[in-house]
């Protein structure tokens, strides 16, 4: 199959390990984010955003996706869209009218990628609803260890209300939900990290967990891969 066009708000289809052809819709301008993840490939937040808003026009994007639409046969060959964003996609408020139009035009599934931030929000659980896969990302359930590690913007530092929001949604939840968890050495891989990571999966209950480490080229330098023999040691607790 060949690549699309690269567009300003759809990319792809690009293939995944985890999701098999995927049509990813970027829905904001980078790096528009509550979190400055040390891991992160896209260039450092001078300043972070946490205001849920229309950062792109949701006319433009759907636009997009009807333009994609009329290509029958490049839809046909797709295994799901996945909704994601240079930075947090449920900051734009948006979102669920995306996937709801999404939903109306095809049988695909629809997966969201998101740091889980905002889902203590019932409009964001609402929105998220209406997906068929939503993988949210709880890389450490400490609060020192998950500042270090994701860099919150101060109104999203609260780490119980993000976990409580996540084990929230994924209890009412329809879908799947894939917990993923993304591990850095000597920042949030301590044994005292992975107790309280198994405690906040007890409660998220998710279908499945993800366990991943740094593999594309960090923006922090300082950001380093735990080795295989480690990543399987936690696996395995």
């Amino acid at each position: 199959m060949d690549c699309i066009q690269y567009m300003k708000h759809l990319f792809g289809p690009v293939f995944s390990r985890r999701l098999g052809l995927s049509q990813g819709i970027d829905l904001l301008p980078p790096k528009t984010c509550n979190f400055n993840c040390i891991y992160c490939e896209i260039n450092n937040a001078l300043s972070l955003s946490f205001d849920r808003g229309e950062h792109v026009p949701i006319e433009e994007i759907i636009a997009e996706i009807d333009g994609l639409m009329e290509n029958e046969g490049r839809v046909n060959d797709l295994d799901l869209f996945t909704i994601t964003a240079s930075g947090e996609p449920t900051l734009h408020k948006g979102i669920g009218t995306i996937i709801k139009h999404i939903k109306e035009k095809t049988d695909k599934p629809v997966a969201i990628l998101t740091n889980g931030s905002q889902l203590y929000l019932k409009e964001v659980r609402e929105d998220l609803s209406q997906a068929d896969i939503v993988i949210p990302s709880l890389d450490s359930a400490r609060p020192e260890s998950f500042r270090r590690v994701n860099r919150p913007a101060k109104c999203s530092e609260d780490l119980e209300t993000i976990i409580q929001g996540i084990a929230e949604f994924s209890h009412g939840f329809t879908g799947e939900v894939w917990l993923e968890i993304l591990l850095v050495d000597n920042i949030n891989d301590t044994p005292e990290d992975i107790a309280a990571l198994k405690n906040a999966i007890e409660s998220i209950a998710p279908t499945r967990v993800q366990l991943n480490t740094v593999a594309r080229p960090p923006y922090e330098s300082f950001a380093r891969p735990l080795s295989r023999k480690k990543m399987e040691e936690i696996k395995d607790e």
